[in-house]
């Protein structure tokens, strides 16, 4: 009868089981904890190579915006050295016009010097035109009439009143006509008339300057 029981118990029993519970196979099986711990190195290595992947991402992200900025450091720079230049270019253009201008202004200047110079000169070394016609008068007379003073000396009389009133300033009829004006090159005014006009006053024409003359 216990035989029986236990056969029964036997045959009630797993195959491939021992009575104690142990697999009768031979084969282990696998641990649930390796088999965590495999799955979190798994784990590991995808989220390291993600980082790696994000961190070449970034660096080339940063790379390219680093170059852009620099191009644009540049371009900015460039645009402001153009600038500069054609500021430059500006400032030496208006240098040039007004040396230019000054050049001009400049030989005027050493024309009228030398028109000046060569008037003061003639009039240095001619004396005025009544005094040629006085001489003039004087010698005819003295060859046509020798010996006769009294007419001699009138006609020196004559002549030097009428070079006294030819000396006379055209614009005041008071001061000795001392101003040569130019271009016309009429001496019609005393030195403060000459001074103010503008024009002459015997011709008309545009006073461009005026000299002082000195008889000697």
């Amino acid at each position: 009868m216990d035989n029986l029981n236990s056969h029964s118990e036997h045959a009630d029993q797993p195959q491939g089981q021992q009575a104690n519970g142990l697999p009768l196979d031979g084969i282990n099986p696998v641990p649930f904890g390796f088999s965590l711990e495999q799955h979190r190195l798994q784990l590991d290595q995808v989220l390291q190579l993600y980082n790696e992947q994000v961190r070449v991402s970034l660096q080339q992200e940063m790379s390219i915006q680093n170059l852009t900025l620099l191009n644009l450091r540049t371009t900015d720079a460039l645009i402001q050295k153009v600038e500069e230049v054609a500021s430059l270019k500006e400032e030496v253009a208006s240098l040039h016009v007004e040396l230019q201008r000054k050049q001009g202004d400049i030989e005027a200047a050493q024309q009228f010097a030398v028109m000046v110079l060569e008037t003061n000169e003639s009039l240095i070394h001619r004396p005025p035109p009544m005094q040629q016609e006085m001489n003039l008068h004087i010698s005819s007379n003295q060859s046509d009439a020798p010996g006769s003073g009294n007419e001699a000396s009138s006609v020196v009389r004559t002549a030097a009143e009428t070079t006294k009133i030819d000396l006379i300033c055209k614009v005041c009829n008071f001061g000795l006509a001392c101003m040569l004006l130019l271009p016309c090159q009429h001496l019609c005014a005393c030195n403060p008339c000459g001074v103010r006009l503008a024009a002459c006053p015997i011709c008309g024409a545009v006073k461009g300057g005026a000299v002082e003359a000195r008889f000697v």
